[in-house]
């Protein structure tokens, strides 16, 4: 279907929609200046109006009169002044120089560089770029790297230039009627555009809408905070260039946010407390890095909670302030915010401060996962850990989902899908919005207290399922920012209403799950189990770890939770079964580049082998369609003509798809590899997906203690035959005898190093 063509001034009409819309919602919080701001451009004329947005929706503050014409606009000239005389541009000054050389092309730098040249004399202007690339020939970079290393005043020749240049003003006022609408910093009004052509949808929810802020300096806070997280951001990335800086800066940021208002428990800020909090807690890891631990202390004092209370531990025994460590610890312990909170807590005291002699170094999270049950699981599902155990289970009649934390997101988004999106006092406050604000803050269950604790008794009513099943018919494919949608999705719900397990007190053991949700999303949104399986009515839920994998400390959080609540719910470990009868295709290819995405390949060498024994073999030379670079051709003896009869992969790509049916693709570094081959696949909108065993890895792991596990070097070290390195079905010849090295010790445990 056709997108909707768009009226010319459509990006004016947005902007007046935005603004209408603060101005009836939020009068009682726009400081003077965005009321000024308001009247200013309400008194500007259309084509005015016009040129002002159009310039607000485009990158960057600096504009030249030649970039600014538009039909619907005119002659720019008397509408530039008019905007000037209104403050709402102005003429550049030195401050504006550095957005200015960004917006320049490289025709009028050169244009500059010589008005600078008539600022000097020939024999002043050869000693100032003696050492200086300029010539016309250089690129851009290295033009405007000499330019501003010239000792000149560049406004006035700026002036002097064909073009009129002009600077955007009053940005943090525009930015503060911004942040007002949308609840967060915003470039531009590219949602409104996106709704008009029918891509964003917008509206589905509510249609009357109560403002996020009540209070001006709640709002004024609020937006310091959101400017603050990319402003912190930025400064990671210039201390990363200037170490030095670290010190001064961090002290300044620390003065800042000493400053911000704390919200007191309880109260309509404490959304407000929770993003201070956040930007406290970035700023103290950005002083860890630059080794200020004290400041880094002092960030983490002014961040409440989790994560930063596991900092400030750390730091604490790394300084051997054990005393405060140990007291700090046993505060924790005894109010905690947050589960992952104790979590840490109780591990850490436990191994640093009260554990048996010798058993100080394995933590809970190690422990629960070396005491986990192991299943044995065919390595064809290598790197598809969660397919893998999902075939075992079925085996055993066991009707299984991939549910992880959609399942339970969903769950709760649909029961209380009411007091989220519909209800009047909903925290959504645009069309746009598709998560309620007070979600993350906690201030859901303190506003909807009521409702919730009534619905969660519903649960075990006779009808759940059928209120569940009416909500999930009546909002099927709402867009909205908490789960998706799919086609399984009331499949994977109903068995949750209909079997949850019930508690001596009637209450559904779900209950205490959603309630944590509507409490503490953002503690509760994540970390559950992989895997919801049913038999019998029965529910378990399994989280799937493969060899290598860790146990998170939120998933821990989520697994005790559940178990707390009634749920059968465990981790499982992977150990990956040899089949000696697997078939395998060990394979290498050469290409034109070491990109997947850009370059091509050029050769495919490619040997099946089943217990030690090659079945069949796979080699061509590609046709890239592109040159051969010279490099390429020294590494492999491959050119361009001598592919300019090969088949395109295109031609080849069918047999060698059959050639890797049903087995484990091997690779010397499967990824560069397999990545190759994925993406001629990609480009054919052939799909491919095969389990992988890297050489590499697994020599790294089955030999350690090797000085090079190149092909080259491992090839000399077990006295394997490479003739014609670099060329694809010898590489792979040669690897088919480290898969067979690999095996051995893979095939007998007792070979393999501890």
């Amino acid at each position: 279907m056709a997108q909707p063509e768009l009226d010319s001034g459509y990006y004016l009409q947005h902007f007046n929609e935005l603004l209408q819309f603060v101005v009836q919602h939020y009068q009682s919080v726009l400081t003077p200046d965005s009321q000024v701001f308001i009247d200013d451009f309400t008194a500007l004329s259309e084509s005015a109006q016009q040129l002002l947005v159009r310039m607000l929706n485009r990158k960057g503050l600096v504009f030249s009169d030649t970039e600014l014409q538009y039909a619907e606009i005119g002659p720019t000239g008397p509408v530039l002044d008019e905007l000037t005389a209104a403050g709402f541009v102005a003429p550049l000054t030195e401050h504006d120089l550095a957005d200015f050389w960004l917006r320049l092309t490289k025709d009028t730098l050169w244009q500059l560089l010589q008005l600078a040249k008539n600022q000097f004399s020939e024999s002043d202007w050869k000693a100032q770029v003696a050492d200086l690339a300029i010539k016309k020939s250089q690129t851009k970079p290295l033009l405007l790297g000499a330019a501003l290393n010239l000792p000149v005043n560049w406004l006035p020749l700026i002036a002097q230039l064909p073009q009129r240049y002009l600077v955007l003003r009053r940005q943090d006022t525009l930015n503060y009627l911004y942040f007002l609408y949308f609840g967060r910093i915003e470039a531009n009004l590219s949602l409104f555009t996106l709704r008009d052509l029918g891509i964003r949808q917008s509206g589905q929810f509510k249609q009357q809408f109560q403002p996020r802020f009540t209070e001006a300096s709640q709002a004024q806070l609020a937006y310091q905070l959101a400017k603050a997280k990319p402003a912190i951001h930025d400064l990671a990335k210039q201390l990363k260039k200037q170490p030095d800086n670290a010190p001064t800066e961090l002290q300044n940021w620390f003065n800042k946010v000493s400053a911000w208002p704390a919200a007191e428990s309880g109260s309509a800020d404490e959304a407000l407390q929770l993003k201070r909090s956040e930007r406290c807690y970035q700023l103290g890891k950005l002083a860890e890095q630059c080794k200020l631990n004290d400041l880094a202390i002092n960030f983490y004092q002014l961040s409440n909670g989790f994560p930063a209370s596991e900092r400030l531990v750390r730091l604490y025994y790394s300084q051997e302030k054990l005393v405060q460590c140990q007291q700090y610890l046993q505060q924790l312990l005894a109010d905690p915010s947050c589960d992952e909170e104790w979590l840490f807590a109780e591990d850490f005291y436990r191994r640093k401060f009260n554990a048996p002699k010798g058993n100080e170094r394995r933590s809970q999270l190690s422990q629960l996962l070396h005491d986990a049950p192991e299943i044995g699981v065919d390595e064809l599902y290598l790197g598809q850990a969660e397919q893998g155990l999902m075939a075992h289970y079925q085996a055993q009649d066991y009707t299984v989902f991939h549910g992880e934390n959609n399942l339970w997101l969903a769950l709760f988004g649909l029961w209380f899908w009411h007091e989220l999106f519909e209800h009047q006092h909903s925290a959504l406050h645009n069309p746009f919005e598709r998560r309620p604000r007070n979600l993350i803050s906690g201030g859901f269950y303190q506003q909807f207290s009521s409702e919730i604790e009534q619905k969660l008794q519903q649960l075990t009513a006779v009808n759940a399922a059928s209120t569940l099943l009416a909500a999930i018919t009546a909002n099927y494919g709402k867009a909205n920012s908490l789960f998706y949608w799919h086609s399984d999705l009331a499949e994977q719900l109903m068995p949750l209403i209909q079997f949850a397990p019930q508690n001596t007190d009637g209450s559904s053991a779900l209950a205490p799950i959603l309630r944590a949700m509507a409490q503490d999303f953002k503690r509760h949104a994540s970390g559950y189990p992989d895997l919801l399986l049913i038999k019998d009515k029965q529910l378990q839920f399994i989280e799937v770890k493969a060899p290598g994998d860790k146990i998170q400390r939120h998933q821990l959080a989520r697994l005790m939770a559940m178990q707390q609540a009634g749920f059968k719910a465990r981790i499982e470990k992977l150990q990956w079964i040899v089949d000696p009868n697997r078939i395998y295709v060990v394979l290498d290819v050469e290409t034109t580049g070491g990109k997947a995405a850009n370059d091509r390949v050029i050769e495919i060498g490619a040997v099946k082998v089943q217990a030690g024994e090659v079945l069949d073999t796979f080699s061509t030379l590609i046709n890239p369609q592109r040159y051969i670079p010279s490099f390429i051709t020294r590494l492999t003896g491959i050119n361009s003509a001598m592919v300019s009869e090969a088949p395109t992969f295109a031609e080849i790509a069918g047999k060698l798809s059959e050639f890797l049916q049903g087995a484990v693709f091997v690779a010397h570094n499967s990824k560069f590899d397999y990545g190759f081959i994925r993406s001629e696949f990609t480009r054919l909108d052939m799909p491919f997906a095969m389990p992988q065993l890297c050489t590499v890895v697994n020599m790294r792991r089955y030999y350690p203690g090797l000085q090079s596990y190149s092909l080259g070097k491992l090839c000399e070290e077990f006295d394997i035959k490479l003739t014609n390195h670099h060329r694809a079905l010898d590489d792979a010849t040669a690897t088919v005898e480290l898969l067979k090295l690999i095996n051995a010790r893979r095939c007998a445990p007792e070979l393999a190093p501890k």
